[in-house]
Parts: C-alpha cells; structure tokens; sequence
C-alpha cells in the first residue's frame, strides 16, 4: 500500500509540475502583455534523442518514432522478432527464435525469459528537446469484463535549460488472459535526466519494475485444443502457483571533458573539441524473486519437493554493484588519419541470498551469495568520416569470481552510395568470448529444483556480415557461430554443458515492395545447428505483411492490411514455471502453423490508432496454435490502440 502511496505521488508530481511550470494566469491582460505576448516567437519544436553505449564513451543516435507502419506490432517479445517462443498471454515469458538476438540483457539470469518488458539502463533513450514532449500510448482489449488485457505507456520529457533534461516514464500492463490461471501485470516507473554541455556530459537516473505472473504449468494435454470446450474452463496443471520479480536500477555516468575552441567559419561561432574525457559510471541493480507454491499436495507435477509440503515460497534477493573509471581521446576532425581511443577499470560486486539447505521439516536456513569482479579493457575506434568506420575493444577480468573471462569484439562499417542511396553500407562484425558460467548456472537452491555445477568456460567465436539500403528498405545479413563448451538446459530445466563443438549459421533477409497503394514486406530467417541434440531452432522463419494504403478526407492516412508469421516444425523448449527458464525438449516438435493478424492503422497528425483482430486462423485452421508446450497461444481476439503525442 505504502509503494503505492509513493508511486502514484511521483505520477502526480510529474504530471502537474510539467503543468503548472508551463501555465499561464488566467484573467484580463494588459496591453504591455499583450504587447509581449504577440513579440515572442513561436519556439520550434525539435527533438534529439540517444542511447549510451560503452559504459557512456559513445552515443547512438536515434530517431522519434512517428511511423506510420506496424504501428499495430505493439507487442514487446513480437516487435523485433519474427517469431517466438511464448506462453502465450501478454506479460508472460518468450524469447526469440533467432539465436544472435538472444541474451541476457539484464544483470540477473532469472529475468531472461521476462527481458523483453523490462526498461533497463542500456534501453534508456536520452532526450533534448526544445519544446515539452508528453506521448501518450494505451492499448485495450475489447472485453473490459473478461480475458481483459489493458496497457498504456506515458513518457514526458521537458528541458529545464537548453543543456539540462528530465524525462519521465510509466507502463502498466495488466492482461487477465484468455487461460485458467494465466493473468499477469508488469509495471514500471522510470526518471532519468542528462546534462550535456561543452564540458562536462552528465546522466543519471532510476528505474522501479515489478512484474508479476500466475503460472499455470500449461494444458494438461494439447489435444484439449480441440475439445469444444470453452477455453476458460480448460485443465492447467497449476492453479495455484505465482511468480514474482521486483527490481531498482540506479545509474549514473559523469565525464570531464578536456578541449578546446575552434572557430567555425559557416556559423562563425567558436566550436568546442573535446580532446580527452574522463569518466565515471556507477549502477546498483537490486532484485528480488518469489515462486509462491500453494498447490495442493495431491499435485504432482514437480518431480522433487526438496523442503516439505508446508514450504510454499522461494525467495531470492541479488544485488549488483557496479564501478567503471574510463579515460577517452577523442578523434580530432581536422586530421584525415584519425582514431580515438579509451581505456577502462571496473569492478563489480554482488551479494544475495536464496533458500539454503534442510535442517529440519520446518525450519530452512539461507544460503548467502558473496563474490566480485575486478576487470580492464580498452578499445580504438573511428566514428568520423565517410570512408571507413570501426570499432575494437576488448575486456579481460583480473582478479574474482570470473577471472580469466575474456571478451573481444569488433565492428567494420563501409558507407557507399548504392542503388541511389548514399546512405548504404556493409557492416562486419566479429567477437571471441571465453564466459564464465552465470553464478546461477553452477549453484542454485530451492523447493523444486537443486543444483551443484562445475562448469567449464565456453568460449565462442561470432562472425557477421550486413548489407542494407535505407532508402530501398532492404537488408541482408549472415552470421556464423563456433561455440565450444556449450551451455545450455537440459531435458530436466537444470543448466548443463556439452563438450561438443556447436556450429550454428543463419541468413536473414529483409525488404519492403511497393506497388503504387499495396506494400508488401518480407522478412525470412534461415538458421542451421550442427549439433541440434543441445540447441532446437527452427529452420525457416517468416514475416509477411502486406497492405493497402490510402488517405481519407486528404488528412487521414490510413493502412489496411494483414501480416503473417510462421516458423517451421521444430522440438520447441518447454518452460519451468518455478525458474522461469526455458528448456530443451524432445517430445513433440511445434511450428507449421500460420499466425494470422488483419488490422488497420490510421494516423491523423499526431495521433495514430490501431485495429486489431489477432490470430484469426483458429476460426478455421486445423493446427496445434503453440509455441511452446502445452501453452496456446491466444485465440482469434480484437484489440485496439491509440497514441497522443504533444510536442509544440
């Protein structure tokens, strides 16, 4: 009740502040206002916005999202996948199919099946924007009552100076889904600001997550699909199980900049050139899971009970540490021949606990997670220019618990003119890993599962190639992996490693075709496993969207379209409820079956909208709608969305 209390006062505060800075009295004015009001000018809006990379050595930037297409892909584990693995209702794990977009981009190894509705530092879009920036985005199923499934997101972003910002973030998420036992709720709260000026280049912020989840252990058989029954009603293995992740980011990065003042004779203004920055970056991660079991004892669907029948809930607490010092020579732009450089130091710490070992049938003792990290690295690089661009770094851990990991990477960008595109390129990128296992890969105790690992380091070599043409909204890309040392989990959802070399190769294909109205989009997904006895992929993946487009009244653009995705039959993973982790599987393959969407999109100005009936193949395809074992995917279902935005 407390954190709601402080929750709903912080929305409070950032939607009236914002408000009452930027009103003005009402009343009669003088004719000196008056006067004044007519001599300001209108300010125009513009808006840049970035990601941080590097531990903030580099900035990435971005654009505003104001499309108009795929407005209607609004769900996070489906935007930038073909497709899938998925439990099958909103707020419940997934991971993509396409195995180089996979990995933990949280601090945590429990969160990796969640990572996809999570806001992260890394995630973070920095603003600066001359005007106050406020969007609005909701989405609602078309039951209030029944299988409800209701999101929205607001962001507003404002600049107290021309250098200084502060953006505000929420998303709520609540989907009750179509299942037994199935609801689910994801909440965030976000505030970052960031300081940029000659000098000194300063962010920071925090970021509150809870996401919580009923686990129904999927049907108890998948013929149940085709029952008649009515959905609602259809046997789950679990009814009274639930997960639950809290977690709060704090991150800080502050750099010093050493420079100095040329003279730009096309502004004729002084320009600052920073010639050496030295940095700080600082982040505590804390999280906190439960597993609440409350099921009756007749219920055996866990093999192992290690703790007794009367211990209903696992708890772990982990918390992450942070320190990065880097020092960065930056690239001088009046030299043809020029790279930067950095070098850095960073040390981590971790602390935690989980349930520990038996004493007696009633009393269970922690077990403590104590360990740190002390690591080096640095890079060169060249982000200036037209002719070549690149990237090399690399880190090494010195001294802790992951001594020994190596980590190297490297990026080769090559911009030409193409196809009357001057902004094609091929980008190569290269990578060697040896990993030490995750703290959780090798030790872990709770009610339902146990485990005591003594794993290897994998190491793994990562080779890649890209060609794209912007402006022809077309892309190709391969990547090949040589992995030794595999680390993977097993038939019986416990970590494990295979001593077999894996090579894994995909090709990706992207392009959009235009014909007068009609768009067509085609993206395809081929990958390939030596070894597929510890790694299931399926071998095509395809998106395929296609739609007329046409504007109403001369103002309102307006799409009407379908989009389909499939993959092909694969042994698809299970998933453990009490872990949250996928697993390998070799019962039944799943896959050849078509998900099929028709929407509309409409976009007046500033506000678009969506339409959706998602699925529509269950009301006349015969075919097993899941991803993963035992949980279907939802049936034929509307949903709507609406986004405001509001930048003058």
């Amino acid at each position: 009740m407390l954190k709601a209390r402080y929750f709903l006062l912080t929305v409070l505060i950032f939607t009236v502040l914002p408000i009452l800075v930027m009103a003005q009295p009402r009343g009669i004015n003088t004719q000196r206002e008056q006067d004044e009001k007519t001599a300001v000018k209108e300010v125009p809006s513009k808006i840049k916005l970035w990601y941080l990379k590097g531990d903030g050595a580099f900035k990435d930037s971005t654009i505003l999202d104001t499309l108009h297409d795929y407005n209607h892909i609004y769900h996070p584990v489906f935007k930038n996948a073909i497709s899938a693995t998925y439990t099958g209702n909103y707020g419940n794990p997934g991971m993509t199919n396409d195995f180089f977009h996979r990995g933990n981009q949280t601090n945590y190894f429990f969160l990796q099946s969640r990572q996809d509705y999570l806001l992260t530092p890394g995630k973070i879009k920095y603003m600066n924007t001359t005007t106050p920036y406020t969007r609005f985005d909701y989405s609602q199923s078309e039951n209030k009552s029944r299988n409800n499934e209701t999101r929205f997101d607001v962001v507003h972003s404002q600049n107290v100076t021309p250098f200084w910002n502060w953006t505000f973030r929420t998303n709520q998420e609540k989907s009750d889904g179509q299942y037994s036992a199935q609801d689910a709720k994801n909440n965030f709260v976000a505030l970052n600001t960031s300081y940029n000026r000659d000098q000194w280049n300063v962010y920071g912020g925090f970021i509150s997550s809870s996401l919580k989840n009923s686990e129904n252990g999927g049907l108890t058989s998948d013929t149940i699909l085709f029952s008649g029954q009515e959905a609602e009603y259809w046997p789950t293995n679990l009814s009274e199980a639930k997960s639950q992740f809290n977690s709060i980011n704090y991150y800080t990065t502050a750099e010093y900049r050493i420079g100095k003042y040329d003279f730009d004779p096309v502004d004729s203004v002084d320009v600052f050139r920073p010639i050496l920055g030295i940095m700080y970056s600082f982040e505590h991660d804390r999280y906190s899971q439960k597993f609440v079991d409350e099921e009756d004892t007749s219920n055996v669907f866990f093999e192992n009970t290690y703790f007794g029948d009367d211990y209903t809930t696992d708890e772990i607490k982990y918390r992450r540490i942070g320190n990065v010092f880097q020092l960065k020579q930056y690239e001088n732009p009046n030299r043809k021949y020029t790279f930067g450089k950095r070098a850095f130091l960073g040390y981590e710490l971790y602390r935690g606990n989980t349930p520990g070992v038996q004493v007696n049938d009633s009393t269970h003792r922690r077990f403590d997670i104590k360990y740190s990290n002390l690591y080096v690295g640095g890079g060169i690089f060249r982000e200036m220019g037209s002719f070549w661009l690149w990237n090399f770094d690399g880190k090494i851990n010195l001294a802790g618990r992951n001594a020994g990991e190596l980590e190297l990477n490297g990026m080769i960008t090559k911009p030409f003119k193409f196809w009357g595109d001057s902004a094609a390129a091929m980008i190569f990128t290269g990578s060697f890993e040896n990993r030490v296992p995750d703290y959780f890969q090798e030790t872990f105790r709770s009610n339902h599962f146990q485990w005591d690992n003594d794993f290897g380091a994998e190491q793994r070599i990562s080779l890649g190639a890209k060609f794209r043409v912007p402006q022809r909204k077309f892309e190709l890309a391969a990547n090949y992996a040589a992995i030794n040392n595999f680390l993977y989990n097993n038939e019986e959802a416990i970590p494990d490693q295979t001593s077999n070399e894996i090579l894994v190769m995909s090709v990706y294909a992207d392009k959009d075709f235009n014909y007068r109205r009609f768009h067509f989009r085609t993206r395809l997904l081929w990958q390939k496993v030596s070894e597929e006895r510890y790694l299931h992929l399926p071998e095509w993946s395809a998106f395929v969207n296609t739609y007329y487009q046409f504007t109403i009244s001369k103002v309102m653009f307006t799409q009407i379209g379908a989009d389909v995705r499939y993959n092909t039959k694969f042994y698809a993973d299970a998933y453990a409820p009490s872990t949250g982790l996928f697993y390998l599987q070799n019962e039944q393959e799943y896959g050849d079956y078509p998900y099929i969407d028709i929407y509309a999109n409409l976009r007046l100005k500033r506000t678009r909208v969506f339409f959706k009936w998602m699925n529509i193949g269950t009301n006349f395809l015969n075919g097993t709608y899941m991803t993963t074992p035992h949980y279907p995917m939802p049936r034929a279902t509307f949903r709507l969305g609406v986004s405001w935005a509001w930048y003058d």
